[in-house]
Order: structure tokens, then C-alpha cells, then sequence
């Protein structure tokens, strides 16, 4: 689209009018990706109840990991700005936690309010020591597979008998004043993160452990939350029978397109946007950032949430939903303002048909 806000309107109802065109003959609706504000995802939902969509999220199996180890076993967790403030021992379990740590630099301060903090150390579970790290005294490298290594850390902690023995990793957990560890739930199933769990339980007995979990990408946590409050049901739901019905593997934006189930997918993908392998194999309205080269039947171009115009997103730091004013406003359209015309060029159809 042009910069000119005229032109843009006019691209805008062009694209709106083929949209509406490829929805109104849809069987099953696929909203999918997600990567948006709350106004968004609000805005997501209401036009999948309009038309029977099934939502899905680019981070939702990650989410459903997280939560399933939450409901089975329990967890102990901390706020990002604790975990930095208090932990003297970060524990890294595996690539994904080093590849997140590396990229967001939590813990790249070395300032606290507590003066008993002292130093950190590192203990790398199954990957090398994250760079970003500030005011690091010592780290230890441990190869292999993180999940294999929590479990002889366990054992070694519970003083039963284990193959191998890491004896300075013990040392360094059972020395630890406030150990954090950290934990990417895309590399562990539900029973590997129940394992760090128990672990850390385990460790409270004698000193204070605790955890954090990388987040979803693409503002996954937020918009599981807007979908809990708003639909009773985390994602992924549906609402082909009329009202909002959670279900992990029916509304798999996956399953549903390798089993021919949906035919229309409305990509949304402002903070993801890439689109899937899986949207070539069906007609695709894809809403990406402006210039970002995504090929399907319509393209339409939309601000990014906090970047082009205000939006209220999750921060990792405060662990809630946070303002973030536009650092660069534009005149693109949010998510929310095309998806809500699309509705309403939708329910006009209806209504003149």
C-alpha cells in the first residue's frame, strides 16, 4: 500500500472486498498465527464467532505444555525482575532457554537492591554459556540432553544412586542463595518441565530455588489470556457449533489443514509474519507488517502492535499486560480495525443478500 492515506483506504476496501468474497464462501474458517495486540485477538474471536472460525495461536502448543505441567504437578515461579534482582545461580536448561536469554538479555544488569546477592554463576544444562549475562564469577558447561541431566541432577540431589555424577553442579545448586532456572517449554514435553519442577522443589528443602518460563512468541500469553476471559477457554477453540468449544487437537490449525477439515485460512501475523508451510495448501488472507514478502490470495499490510500505534501487549518483565505506546506511527490499519471491517463488510452481505 502506499503511504498516501487515500490510496491506502482505497487498497484497504479493495483487499477488505476480496476477503469477504473468499470468508462468505468458507465451509471452516482458520484463524491462525495470532501474533497481535489484545485488540487484536478480540477482534480475532469476534469474527470467528461470526463465522464459525477455529482459532489457533503460533505459540499454542507451548503454551499447552506450560499449562498441563501447571495443572498436573504445580510449579514455582518468579517475575523476570526478580529472577534478575535475586538469583545468584542461573540455571540454563537447554538451547532454547540459552537462544532467549542471548536475544532479550534479561539479565544483563548486574544491579540489585540486595547486597547478600553477590555474583552470579552459571550452570548450562545441554548448551554454552548465554553471553548476555552480566557479573558473571564462574560457568559450567554440562553436554547432553537437558532433560537426561535434570534427572541426574535430581537423583544426585536426593541423594540417590545415579550412573553419572556431576559433582561441582551439585555443589554449585546446593550452595546457590536463590537459583532461578530457566526453561523453554518448545524443548520439553509436559513431563520434562514437571522433572525441572520437581527438581526445584526438591532444592527449596534446604536453600530457595525457584523458575521462570520463556514466553510464548508472538504475544502467545496474552492471547491466551484474552481467549480464557472472553470465550471461557485457553486456546485453540472453535465455533463452528455456534459457541466457543476448547479442544487442543480438533482446532490444531495443523491438523485441521493436513485433514482437509479447513478451507480458508486468515493469517494473522502483524508480530509473526511468516507465513506456514501449511498455508499454501489452501486459499490464504494473510494481514503482515508493511513490506514483509508474503505470497497468498490476499495480502493485507497492518501496523505493529506498539511500533505503528498504541497497543496493550504482555511484559516479560512485569509479567502482565502492559501500554506500549507507537515508537513510529503510521498510517497502517491494526489488526483489530481490518478484521473488524471484514466483519462488518461481512454482515452487510448477509444482510443485502
Amino acid at each position: 500500500m502506499s503511504a498516501d492515506t487515500n490510496q491506502e483506504m482505497a487498497g484497504l476496501d479493495a483487499a477488505t472486498s476480496r476477503a469477504v468474497g473468499l470468508l462468505a464462501k468458507a465451509r471452516l474458517p482458520l484463524i491462525a498465527g495470532l501474533g497481535t495486540d489484545v485488540e487484536g485477538v478480540r477482534a480475532a474471536l469476534r469474527l470467528a464467532h461470526r463465522t464459525g472460525a477455529a482459532v489457533d495461536h503460533v505459540g499454542a502448543a507451548h503454551i499447552a505444555g506450560e499449562l498441563r505441567m501447571v495443572a498436573d504437578a504445580g510449579s514455582m515461579t518468579t517475575t523476570l525482575a526478580e529472577a534478575r534482582n535475586r538469583g545468584d545461580l542461573i540455571v540454563v536448561c537447554g538451547e532454547g532457554a540459552r537462544r532467549w536469554i542471548e536475544e532479550t538479555a534479561p539479565f544483563a544488569s548486574s544491579e540489585t537492591p540486595y547486597d547478600w546477592r553477590g555474583e552470579r554463576t552459571l550452570l548450562c544444562l545441554g548448551c554454552t554459556a548465554p553471553t548476555s549475562v552480566a557479573a558473571v564469577a564462574a560457568s559450567e558447561e554440562i553436554a547432553g540432553d537437558p532433560v537426561d541431566l535434570l534427572r541426574e541432577l535430581k537423583a544426585a540431589i536426593g541423594g540417590r544412586p545415579s550412573s553419572v555424577v556431576h559433582e561441582t553442579a551439585v555443589a554449585k545448586l546446593r550452595e546457590a542463595r536463590f537459583g532461578v532456572f530457566v526453561t523453554d517449554p518448545r524443548d520439553f514435553d509436559h513431563l520434562g518441565l514437571e522433572l525441572a519442577q520437581a527438581l526445584v522443589k526438591d532444592l527449596n528443602e534446604t536453600t530457595r530455588f525457584t523458575s521462570i518460563s520463556v514466553p510464548a512468541p508472538a504475544h502467545g500469553r496474552g492471547a491466551n489470556l484474552v481467549s480464557a476471559w472472553t470465550t471461557g477457554g485457553r486456546l485453540r477453540v472453535g465455533f463452528g457449533r455456534g459457541f466457543p468449544e476448547q479442544d487442543d487437537w480438533r482446532f490444531s490449525a495443523e491438523r485441521l489443514v493436513a485433514d482437509g477439515e479447513a478451507d480458508l485460512l486468515i493469517w494473522v501475523g502483524a508480530l509473526v509474519p511468516d507465513l506456514p508451510d501449511y498455508a499454501a495448501s489452501l486459499p490464504t488472507i494473510a494481514l503482515v507488517p508493511p513490506g514483509a514478502q508474503a505470497t497468498a490470495d490476499v495480502v493485507i499490510e497492518v501496523g505493529v502492535p506498539g511500533i505503528h500505534h498504541d497497543a496493550v501487549l504482555t511484559d516479560a518483565v512485569r509479567d502482565a499486560f502492559t501500554f506500549v505506546e507507537a515508537s513510529d506511527i503510521a498510517t497502517w490499519p491494526s489488526v483489530a480495525t481490518v478484521l473488524d471491517g471484514i466483519a462488518a463488510a461481512l454482515d452487510a452481505g448477509r444482510e443485502n443478500a
